[in-house]
């Protein structure tokens, strides 16, 4: 027992800069940044994801909206190809029952329409080597 005690701290620190090195690989990945409006509005926060339409074997992508601005760098962005775009935005929360009987907790409400998150009919083409630049003008 007293021989782990040695070897712990070890492996706690193994453990820690393991998980601190980027890792690069070596797809054609290209930056992609935009705005995201509602009813003309920038989108204060909310999420955007780029996934590869139709079950192709492109890398999916994802960023922060930000006061109605999203920004993924080139490292962590998509391959070149189309993508079927997800917004999501959650604004305040309804109480809703939740564990023990009485008691309740606070679910966000999804503010974007379905038609731009779980039934997106939203698209994009990332191109290679081109500014790719997505704008969205979202309606309730």
């Amino acid at each position: 027992m007293r021989r782990w005690r040695g070897i712990r701290p070890v492996l706690l620190a193994l453990a820690v800069s393991g998980g601190c090195a980027e890792t690069t690989d070596e797809l054609p990945r290209e930056a992609i940044s935009g705005t995201v409006t509602l009813d003309g509005h920038p989108l204060e926060k909310g999420m955007i994801q780029f996934v590869p339409a139709a079950g192709r074997g492109e890398t999916q992508a994802g960023a922060a909206i930000e006061r109605g601005s999203y920004s993924i760098p080139r490292s962590e962005g998509p391959v070149p190809g189309r993508y079927t775009v997800v917004i999501t935005a959650s604004g305040d929360g309804a109480p809703a029952p939740a564990g023990a009987p009485g008691k309740e907790v606070s679910i966000p409400k999804e503010i974007v329409p379905a038609k731009y998150n779980t039934k997106s009919t939203l698209d994009f083409e990332v191109k290679k080597g081109e500014d790719n630049r997505a704008n969205f003008e979202l309606k309730k």
